[in-house]
């Protein structure tokens, strides 16, 4: 059913056209007609009845042209009826002025053989060899006019091979006309298939998490998709030389020519952003000799392999935990019952509560890795993380008596969309800000936390961003911190930071250290819009070659 209303579609698309270019032929045509009658050819017709007919013949198909015309851009009339009735004129009126203009012999049969072959190409057969049969008598009865009735000379034989010229005419147009109109569909169909697999490819490309870039031959980016956009940081759209956006990638690009080999080594582009791999392919005969290039994430393939360990670290912890949590509540029981005896004296008091601190260090860390091991499945929902955000910087504030300055809070006023799970959420920012506020405060100073909701990747992801204003993690300790049972503090279980990525991974939520300026630490979760299916504004421009 599909396919017959394509077909017919095709059909009327393709009359559409063509009756576009057989309005001008018919316009021209008429003038020419109408310029013949009124001169010295048209005053020269005899007997004097031709003169006039012709006359009135040319200036009826000049009307009729022009009606055509303005009825072909005017509702009302199908392009197949129209083609009907304006070839139905055009024979009357080519057959009057063949009879006006010397018959057979002036060789003004050819007009209305091609008006044949236009009907065979775009009408149904029938319509077509009714117009052949039409016009076959009317080439029949010129010649019998010619011939002053008597068909035994010439003119019979002349007209038959006219009207067997004009049924072969509107079978073969015919014919060419139905494998035209098929081989059209056909080509068609295979055009939408093309555009249609163009725009899933170029879907695939942009969403995908690994960089994708073109580089021609002069080393200016002709395309990039999303990915590699946020890993060259965020370069000016109008800005296209690789040697400005990205110095260091040009150096792995003139080594691989060189050697034919790619370092495995991670890449780092922007220290605001991840380390890559760049991998290289030669598009020999594109641009130029271009190269495409793909930045993979070196996070993503760390986070897989880490995914993998730390499942089975989980079950493994968990199953630790179980065995470790009964003696050690009969520790912390005993420790109590004995620091009940009156007797005691101070120095057993302080060793009692050595214990005690202890007890409840290692009863923390069976809890956060209990946590791990009986972590629900994330409710993802449509949330206000503004509001969301305000709300539990408030919850926090209260919580550990601190001022407002703080926890400062910088995000739009107006309200922003989110998919993710509230509660998982809010227990991973917690951790982020305890972990804050443990780590970033010194003898002489209390630390400043700033939570920042801001736009990123072409607001398709919001980026929130948890900063204090402390040292800093020192660069080599970096690649561990999220490591299980990892810390630097004499007093944390490290399992803060393990447990709030695990919490930000069933969210689909990334969590990453990254390094910005005049700050300490920050740490970033990449929240994903609600609706975010819309290609990136920024990066378009880039995305055609």
């Amino acid at each position: 059913m599909t396919q017959l209303f394509q077909k017919t579609e095709a059909d009327a698309d393709l009359i559409q056209r063509s009756m576009n270019y057989m309005t001008v032929f018919r316009l021209v045509l008429a003038s020419v007609i109408l310029a013949v009658a009124f001169g010295p050819l048209g005053q020269a017709l005899a007997p004097e009845y031709k003169v006039f007919l012709a006359q009135a013949t040319s200036l009826t198909y000049v009307m009729a042209a022009l009606a055509f015309a303005w009825f072909q851009w005017r509702p009302g009339f199908t392009p197949q009826e129209l083609a009907r009735f304006s070839l139905m004129t055009d024979i009357v009126i080519l057959l009057l002025v063949l009879h006006c203009f010397g018959g057979l012999g002036s060789g003004l049969v050819i007009l209305l053989i091609f008006t044949v072959g236009i009907a065979g190409l775009l009408l149904p057969l029938q319509v077509a060899l009714f117009f052949a049969s039409l016009i076959s008598i009317g080439i029949v009865f010129e010649a019998w006019l010619a011939s002053g009735g008597d068909f035994a000379n010439g003119p019979a034989l002349q007209a038959g091979i006219y009207g067997i010229a004009t049924f072969v005419t509107a079978l073969g147009c015919s014919l060419l006309g139905r494998w035209g109109r098929e081989y059209q569909l056909l080509a068609e169909r295979r055009r939408d298939d093309l555009v249609g697999l163009e725009q899933v490819n170029d879907l695939i490309i942009r969403r995908m998490r690994s960089g994708v870039m073109v580089v021609d031959a002069k080393l200016e980016v002709r395309q990039m998709n999303e990915s590699a956009w946020y890993l060259l940081g965020n370069p000016p759209v109008s800005e296209r030389r690789l040697n400005v956006i990205a110095p260091a990638l040009i150096e792995r690009l003139n080594l691989w020519k060189k050697t034919g080999r790619a370092d495995d080594e991670g890449l780092l582009l922007k220290a605001t952003q991840a380390a890559v791999v760049p991998q290289f392919v030669r598009l020999p005969g594109v641009l130029g000799e271009a190269t495409l290039i793909f930045l993979e994430d070196t996070s993503v393939v760390s986070r897989r392999a880490r995914d993998l360990a730390q499942a089975s670290l989980a079950r493994l912890s968990a199953s630790i935990a179980h065995e470790i949590r009964n003696p050690l509540g009969a520790l912390s029981h005993a420790s109590q019952l004995l620091g009940e005896s009156p007797d005691l004296p101070a120095q057993d008091l302080r060793l009692i509560e050595i214990i005690r601190n202890h007890t409840s260090r290692m009863n923390d860390i069976v809890e956060n890795v209990l946590k791990l091991s009986r972590r629900e499945r994330a409710q993802i929902e449509q949330t206000n993380v503004t509001d969301w955000l305000r709300t539990l910087a408030e919850e926090f504030r209260l919580e550990h008596r601190l001022p407002e300055a703080r926890v400062r809070i910088e995000a739009p006023r107006s309200g922003i969309e989110v998919l993710m799970d509230p509660g998982q959420l809010q227990q991973a920012v917690t951790n982020l800000l305890d972990n804050a506020l443990r780590h970033a405060a010194t003898d002489n100073h209390q630390p400043t936390i700033t939570l920042r909701l801001s736009p990123i990747r072409g607001h398709r992801e919001m980026a929130l961003d948890i900063i204090d204003d402390g040292p800093g993690i020192p660069l080599e300790k970096r690649s561990q911190i999220f490591e299980p049972f990892f810390t630097t503090h004499k007093q944390g279980s490290g399992l803060g930071l393990f447990l709030a990525r695990q919490l930000c991974d069933a969210n689909q939520a990334p969590l990453e250290y990254v390094q910005i300026p005049n700050a300490g630490a920050c740490f970033r979760i990449l929240l994903r819009r609600s609706g975010s299916d819309s290609p990136l504004s920024q990066p378009a421009e880039l995305a055609n070659l």
